[in-house]
């Protein structure tokens, strides 16, 4: 089974002391992902700006691009995302695709050690997504859905054994086909 590249796409002002952070430990749970950071910042497209100043998720997430080489491009943005009717977003993905963002907007904590972990929850939870990943029941597991903070400080970073063997399974699933089809 080879490796998951994943790239970290900042968009708008970034976080690149979190960016980094959150290269180095994403593989710390998901250990068959390698992790890059863009070294350019994304913009803003103004089209995705509603009236009441948040962003729109679904747009920014069209505009992210997966550079040849990667498997998986994650946005990452401090700007505040929401997809109507919601209210807000942490984040979202493509499921069993190749795209996902995530919004640091409500996850800021005086604490950088909690805003960091909040982070990483995120990225890990909408990484399963791209690989069909569904909500999990279990609130200790990344998978499980975070409607609030209390949510997404209650569960764990890592994944519960289901889960986990899921994403691997699909993993190994994806580049075996990815092997075929080169091979061919």
């Amino acid at each position: 089974m080879r490796t998951m590249r994943v790239l970290l796409q900042p968009i708008g002002d970034s976080n690149w002391q979190l960016m980094a952070w959150l290269a180095v430990k994403l593989p710390q749970y998901l250990p068959f992902v390698e992790c890059q950071i863009a070294p350019k910042v994304a913009s803003l497209p103004l089209s995705a700006i509603t009236p009441k100043r948040q962003w729109l998720a679904n747009v920014l997430l069209s505009h992210l691009v997966i550079p040849s080489g990667f498997d998986r491009v994650v946005g990452v943005t401090h700007v505040d995302l929401v997809i109507p009717p919601f209210n807000f977003v942490f984040g979202i993905a493509e499921i069993n695709g190749k795209r996902a963002i995530i919004s640091t907007a409500r996850l800021i904590e005086h604490n950088s050690e909690i805003t960091e972990l909040r982070a990483l929850k995120e990225v890990l939870h909408e990484l399963g997504h791209t690989l069909g990943l569904a909500h999990c029941l279990n609130p200790k597991c990344v998978a499980s859905f975070s409607n609030t903070l209390s949510d997404t400080d209650r569960k764990g970073p890592g994944f519960c054994s289901d889960c986990y063997q899921r994403l691997l399974n699909r993993w190994r699933e994806e580049s075996e086909n990815t092997e075929k089809i080169s091979r061919t």
